[in-house]
């Protein structure tokens, strides 16, 4: 029986590299861990500048790799889970009260990294930038498309 591309590939890697394909998987979640502290700053500071009018958002550690953020007026809480060994971030929403004018889509966001040695967000294969990243997951929460009436 003949061995599948995938056993293939697995065993030219280790025979290849060994090493330093784990040292660059270190290095590449350390980055990704930086990213993910960076993006919870950022997220706080969209909340803050959201909260600072008259509706109130709330962003909590969940977990080392879990942010949860609650907005009462739209009715949403969004969960978002870093995944460093599989480098992806999966965002859910979920229903918090009645005021959801229903629940969106979550999503996934892929974790790569650039040639610089920094980890940056990808939808699909389309590069965001830390802004458009943050609209992406914050907007379905803050901005809902109708509150109920």
């Amino acid at each position: 029986m003949s061995m599948g591309w995938i056993q293939n590939h697995l065993r030219s890697q280790t025979q290849t590299s060994g090493q330093p394909e784990a040292n660059s998987e270190t290095y590449f979640q350390e980055a990704a861990r930086r990213r993910w502290q960076q993006l919870g700053d950022e997220l706080k500071a969209d909340l803050a500048e959201f909260s600072s009018g008259q509706e109130e958002a709330t962003l909590s550690h969940a977990a080392e790799n879990k942010f949860r953020i609650s907005n009462s007026d739209s009715g949403l809480e969004l969960l978002i889970t870093a995944d460093f060994e599989a480098h992806t971030i999966r965002y859910e929403y979920s229903p918090l009260n009645k005021n959801s004018a229903g629940t969106p889509d979550g999503g996934m966001l892929s974790m790569r990294q650039s040639r610089q040695g920094m980890v940056e967000f990808y939808s699909a294969d389309e590069r965001l930038t830390s802004e458009e990243a943050r609209q992406v997951l914050l907007e379905p929460v803050l901005f809902p498309p109708q509150k109920a009436a």
